[in-house]
């Protein structure tokens, strides 16, 4: 991996205690994210640089059947606590995943190993402390802010009565968030990159297991609730209790789509870029025997695709064209266009469901140039939602709309592209036939959140 100086912080210690590392932030942003934290009332007590303090108070949710701390919640209170010590010396730096943060000035960082010592039961509220010798402090700092990955053994000490109770020894893996993601010069993927390519489309898909009460949608996918999993609901869940539009929000761009796909004549392929966890191709192919589809994803995903496909009653895999692509860096005209069965003059729906705010302007231009490239027959046509520009630089009073954004970037999901005008930005790439629909107007209701949102679909 190509290594690059990361530009430090200079904000004080002072500074970033207040905005990022008070014990009350942290206590409030990890029990956020960590509901056993919430339910055990464990907190965080002290933080300095390279320094942590934990309590976890002795009570009902954290005992077990013989009054004493809970083995499990002791390890659960060192992974913490350690990772609290450790994240206090990357200045300035959010942790991707608790902070709202975007990929390019975020850290991520896992427990990647431990082993704790319990000498006697714990029968009082438990303090766990870590504190990093000074000279391994400097040398994680230098290593972290040199750009290179700081794999790390802090040592968790736990008392209970004023007696040591427990020792612990916590591995650590902390690196810049940004290197996660492929890149030209290095294409591999790390497996916290997989895993959040997968928990996102894992959570779209749990939104698509679920009705909505609107009297308009009756949008459902049955397969959705299977290939979802418990993690793809517990997400959905999550972000739901932020921004309730959401469930509607992607339901009604699932009903715009298969309406599209039913009203266009003729149709002979779809092809769903950036497919996903999208059973689209499986839920329509009996209905429409001469359509094949072409189902376009990073590599994991398809790999993903085929295993939760596996699950269910049919797979119509005579009918379906998985195809990996890395929609930053290859061709998706030559990726798509020269694969044998492809064929650009016949009627062709090009869905980019989902997308286009993950990607740059230059980007998405790329991408959608490609796809005009793939439609010959004036019949074809793409289709691609958008957010507008205030959803992106946060400009915005909602405060639903505030909080959403706040869950996708401690998802680690942040949105870095808006439009305000799809059809004159369609227009500027090629296309001349353009109609767009906020989910609002779709939906006939007037909510700042839907109006935020719109679906376009577009002809040469």
């Amino acid at each position: 991996m190509t290594q690059q100086n990361l530009q430090r912080s200079d904000i004080t210690w002072g500074q970033d205690y207040k905005s990022r590392m008070n014990p009350e932030l942290l206590t409030f942003l990890l029990r956020s994210s960590v509901p056993v934290l919430e339910s055990s009332d464990w907190m965080v007590t002290k933080v300095q640089e390279g320094y942590s303090e934990t309590l976890l108070p002795l009570n009902k949710a954290t005992t077990n059947q013989h009054g004493t701390h809970q083995a499990a919640l002791v390890s659960l209170s060192a992974d913490y606590t350690g990772g609290i010590a450790l994240a206090s010396l990357l200045r300035g730096v959010p942790i991707a995943g608790i902070h709202p943060c975007r990929d390019d000035v975020s850290a991520a960082l896992w427990l990647a190993g431990m082993n704790v010592r319990y000498k006697s039961p714990s029968t009082g509220h438990l303090t766990a402390i870590c504190e990093i010798d000074p000279i391994q402090a400097e040398e994680i700092k230098a290593r972290y802010f040199r750009g290179r990955r700081v794999l790390v053994t802090l040592q968790i000490r736990f008392y209970s009565n004023g007696e040591l109770t427990a020792e612990a020894e916590m591995k650590y893996f902390a690196q810049p968030t940004i290197q996660l993601t492929p890149t030209a010069e290095n294409p591999s993927r790390s497996t916290l990159f997989s895993h959040k390519l997968k928990a996102s489309a894992r959570m779209i898909a749990g939104l698509r297991a679920q009705r909505s009460c609107h009297p308009k949608l009756t949008s459902y996918c049955p397969h959705a609730n299977l290939v979802a999993g418990p993690h793809g609901e517990l997400l959905a869940n999550h972000l739901l209790e932020i921004l309730p539009q959401l469930k509607d929000m992607v339901l009604t761009r699932s009903q715009h789509i298969d309406e599209l796909i039913r009203q266009v004549p003729n149709l002979k392929q779809v092809v769903l870029a950036g497919a996903g966890l999208d059973m689209r191709s499986i839920l329509h192919a009996a209905d429409l025997p001469d359509v094949t589809f072409f189902e376009v994803d990073l590599p994991e995903m398809i790999a993903e695709r085929e295993r939760v496909t596996r699950l269910l009653p049919q797979q119509f895999s005579n009918r379906r064209v998985l195809l990996s692509a890395n929609f930053k860096v290859d061709d998706l005209a030559q990726v798509i266009g020269h694969h044998p069965t492809f064929d650009s003059t016949v009627p062709t729906i090009i869905i980019f469901e989902g997308c286009s705010m993950y990607f740059s302007e230059s980007e998405n231009q790329k991408i959608f140039r490609s796809f005009l490239k793939l439609m010959d027959n004036p019949l074809s046509c793409v289709w691609a939602d958008f957010v507008n520009t205030s959803v992106v630089t946060g400009r915005t009073n909602n405060l639903r709309i505030k909080g959403f954004l706040e869950g996708m970037d401690a998802l680690g999901e942040a949105f870095i592209f808006g439009t305000d005008d799809p059809p004159h930005w369609f227009e500027a790439l090629g296309y001349s036939l353009v109609d767009t629909i906020s989910a609002g107007e779709y939906l006939n209701e007037n909510d700042a959140v839907l109006n935020s949102y719109s679906f376009s679909v577009a002809k040469r």
